[in-house]
């Protein structure tokens, strides 16, 4: 008798286990973590054209200062 309720325990036990994780299968809430882990919130920083333009004249007049050849004087 004794162990017959332990097997009905056990049994009930599993079964209980296994549903539950059928009901969280669909869930997608291992996806949505995975998904926050590899996508982190960046921020894109944005460069104004006009000023990426003076940094590159001043890279070019520091490399010609050098003696570094700058191949746009071709």
């Amino acid at each position: 008798m004794k162990s017959l309720i332990v097997f009905a325990a056990s049994a009930t036990l599993s079964m209980t286990a296994l549903f539950s994780s059928f009901a969280y299968a669909d869930s997608g809430l291992a996806d949505r973590i995975n998904e926050a882990r590899s996508y982190p919130n960046k921020t894109v920083e944005t460069v104004d054209r006009q000023e990426l333009c003076l940094k590159h004249q001043k890279l070019h007049k520091q490399m010609k200062e050098a003696g570094i050849a700058d191949s746009s004087d071709d």
